[in-house]
C-alpha cells in the first residue's frame, strides 16, 4: 500500500509538473482615445482597470495556480514589488487566465478564467523600465517579460505571435485595428474550444435581457425549454440560483458585478454572462 501511494503521489506530481503557465499577452498602456482602451468591456475607459495580463496553461494537465504571484521589477534600481496574488483557480490544459487591473469584466473572453485585482492601484504596470515576473507559490520564476525591450507607449497590448510560441509584438501589427484580445488567440479564437462560451452556444443561444440589469432578467433559448439554471460568479463559485418564473429570473439578491448564467435544457446547456449594475 505504501509503495502504491508513493507511486501515485509521484505520478500526480509528474502530471502537475507538465503544466506550465505562460505569459501570452500584456496590456500595460491602454489607449485613452474614446473607448479604444476598454479592454475589460465594461463600457468605460480606465488606465488602471483596463490593464491586463493573459496567461495560458501549455501543459498536458490541469494547473493549480493558487498563490502564484505577479511581480514587477524596476530595472534601474532592482526593486521588486508584488502586484497581484492569484486566487484559487485550476486552469485546464490549453486554458487561459486573464487578470484585469480592476473594474468589471464584461464579455465571454473565449471561455477563459477571468479575475479582477481588488486593490485600488490595480496591477500598476509601468510603461517602461521594468520586468513583469510570474512566480509560483514556491517562488520559482515561471515566466517574465521585459517591457523595456518594447516600445514605451504603444496604446495597445503586446502579444506573442504566433500565440504561445512566438516573440512579443504589438497586437495591431498582426491584426490591424484590433488592439488587444484578452482570453483568446490573436485572431479571436478560443485557446480551449471546449471551455469557450461561444462554442457552447453554437447550437443553443441563451438570450439575457436586459444586460446590464438591476436584477430582473428575462432569459430564453430558441426552440428549447429551460429546465434549470445555475448562477456563478467570475471565480466560478456557485451563487444562490432562483427558480425561473414566466421566463424571468430575479437576481436582486446578487451584488453588483459580472455573473455567469448556465441554462440546462433537454438538448444540452447554454451559457451567458450578465452584468448586475444598479
Amino acid at each position: 500500500m505504501k509503495l502504491f501511494f508513493t507511486f501515485a503521489l509521484g505520478l500526480f506530481l509528474m502530471l502537475e509538473s507538465h503544466a506550465q503557465l505562460l505569459i501570452n499577452e500584456v496590456l500595460y498602456d491602454p489607449s485613452n482615445t474614446a473607448l479604444e482602451g476598454d479592454a475589460n468591456g465594461d463600457g468605460v475607459y480606465d488606465q488602471v482597470h483596463d490593464e491586463f495580463i493573459e496567461f495560458v496553461n501549455t501543459g498536458t494537465g490541469d494547473l493549480n495556480v493558487s498563490k502564484f504571484i505577479i511581480f514587477d521589477k524596476v530595472k534601474s534600481t532592482g526593486v521588486k514589488t508584488r502586484r497581484h496574488t492569484i486566487g484559487d483557480f485550476r486552469i485546464p490544459s490549453n486554458g487561459a487566465l486573464v487578470i484585469f487591473g480592476g473594474g468589471t469584466a464584461v464579455g465571454t473572453f473565449g471561455g477563459a478564467t477571468v479575475a479582477i485585482d481588488s486593490g485600488t492601484a490595480g496591477l500598476s504596470l509601468g510603461n517602461t523600465g521594468e520586468i513583469i515576473i510570474l512566480e509560483d507559490s514556491s517562488g520559482n520564476v515561471l515566466d517574465s517579460i521585459d517591457t523595456d525591450a518594447l516600445s514605451n507607449n504603444p496604446d495597445e497590448s503586446y502579444t506573442r505571435n504566433p500565440d504561445i510560441s512566438g516573440d512579443f509584438v504589438q497586437h495591431g501589427s498582426v491584426t490591424p485595428g484590433k488592439l488587444f484580445s484578452p482570453g483568446t488567440r490573436i485572431n479571436g479564437d478560443a485557446f480551449n474550444t471546449i471551455l469557450s462560451v461561444s462554442a457552447i452556444n453554437q447550437k443553443l443561444q441563451l438570450i439575457l435581457f436586459p444586460n446590464p440589469s438591476s436584477g430582473k432578467v428575462r432569459l430564453s433559448i430558441q426552440e428549447a425549454d429551460i429546465e434549470s439554471v445555475q448562477v456563478l460568479d467570475v471565480a466560478g463559485k456557485a451563487m444562490k440560483s432562483p427558480q425561473i418564473q414566466n421566463g424571468m429570473l430575479d437576481l436582486g439578491h446578487l451584488p453588483n458585478g459580472l455573473f455567469q448564467i448556465r441554462a440546462n435544457t433537454r438538448n444540452g446547456q447554454a451559457s451567458g454572462r450578465i452584468l448586475i449594475a444598479r
